[in-house]
């Protein structure tokens, strides 16, 4: 290596920025990065090693990237009260908790995905909405596309067409927003906005809204189209680093971003997506019986059964609780218990029907 590091021979080879701030130094103001991956968690890993590893003091960096169909909710969001997670589970749709906070999207390949890094004292979330939205109007006058109070971008003053999000940090801040010009709608209101029935919840909820897609006004939006408008916009605002082009990566490539796989790994996890559940609770009844399950990170902390006095024997659901306590909030797992409760327990024919219905009510808390 002649006595460079690897991050300085990449540096000048390439038109990428220093992943270690001892190294750069020159003066480049702006560069547009395009994955390469259509992997959620891939490339909310990428993300996450940018923030966690370039020098921004003194360039901005869009990274443009889209993903196959997935929902993926903020950092301190329930999914239990964000989707409709049985059709999610049945479905090739994957679930995905990204770092930053903000409501819950759906993404497939008619998604644009935008993220603007900058150093944190640069950050500015409305002027890189504002950069999207005139690089719009400018390229299909027929938009009608405004930036709302709330930093959604609008169509023609009502369907949200793009949310964002951030995430700030003392150094490093970045701001990512959807723009959807062709997605599957029928399949983003069916799995989002579960509305669930007798859940108690402490995350943050996401504000429901009324979508269109782009290219339902302009038909000749395309992805590509957006990705040379949006990096055209950019330049134009901000200096090229090197050249005026979309530069494309592979946000997998461990040569190029050590530790991005293990970072993947982890936004990949069960313990990751469900287990950073806030606490709640859900509630299921029936005439009879009423089964209240309190959870938190994904594991059930208590379940509390209520029904007239002398309706079953009390010692029979302590038991059934008990095994209950510390268990994964997952139908595997909660049906492997009550399953065994009920083949191991001695009961008459009546005790085992009321047994039976508490169990089912028990897993119909689960989705």
């Amino acid at each position: 290596m002649n006595g460079k590091s690897k991050y300085e021979m990449f540096h000048h080879q390439s038109p990428w920025i220093s992943s270690n701030r001892r190294y750069c130094h020159a003066i480049q103001r702006g560069v547009v990065y395009e994955s390469v991956s259509s992997d959620v968690f891939t490339n909310l890993a990428f993300e996450d090693w940018v923030y966690n590893n370039l020098d921004l003091s003194t360039t901005n960096l869009l990274l443009l990237w889209r993903n196959d169909p997935c929902v993926v909710i903020g950092r301190h969001q329930n999914p239990w009260a964000e989707c409709q997670l049985r059709q999610l589970w049945g479905s090739n749709v994957k679930l995905a908790r990204r770092r930053s906070g903000g409501g819950t999207v759906y993404h497939d390949l008619g998604n644009l995905n935008c993220t603007f890094f900058t150093d944190r004292k640069r950050y500015n979330r409305k002027e890189n909405l504002e950069l999207i939205t005139n690089a719009l109007r400018s390229t299909w006058p027929g938009l009608d596309v405004t930036v709302s109070c709330r930093d959604d971008i609008l169509l023609d003053n009502f369907f949200k067409v793009s949310g964002s999000s951030a995430k700030l940090g003392r150094q490093i801040a970045y701001h990512h927003c959807t723009l959807l010009h062709s997605v599957n709608t029928p399949e983003l209101k069916s799995l989002l906005h579960s509305k669930k029935e007798g859940l108690t919840n402490r995350a943050t909820q996401s504000v429901e809204s009324a979508v269109k897609n782009l290219s339902d006004v302009e038909p000749s939006v395309r992805h590509s189209s957006l990705v040379d408008v949006i990096a055209e916009k950019f330049y134009s605002q901000y200096q090229p680093l090197y050249e005026n082009k979309v530069y494309p990566v592979d946000p997998s490539s461990e040569v190029d971003w050590p530790g991005v796989l293990s970072s993947r790994e982890e936004l990949g996890s069960w313990n990751w997506v469900y287990g950073k559940t806030p606490q709640f609770s859900v509630q299921r009844s029936h005439t009879d019986v009423s089964v209240l399950v309190h959870v938190h990170h994904a594991r059930i902390l208590g379940v509390v059964i209520q029904a007239l006095d002398g309706w079953i024997d009390t010692g029979l659901i302590q038991e059934l609780t008990g095994h209950l306590a510390g268990t994964k909030f997952w139908p595997k797992d909660v049906a492997e218990i009550t399953e065994a409760f009920l083949g191991a327990v001695i009961v008459d024919a009546d005790t085992r029907q009321k047994l039976h219905l508490i169990c089912k009510l028990l897993l119909e808390t689960l989705s």
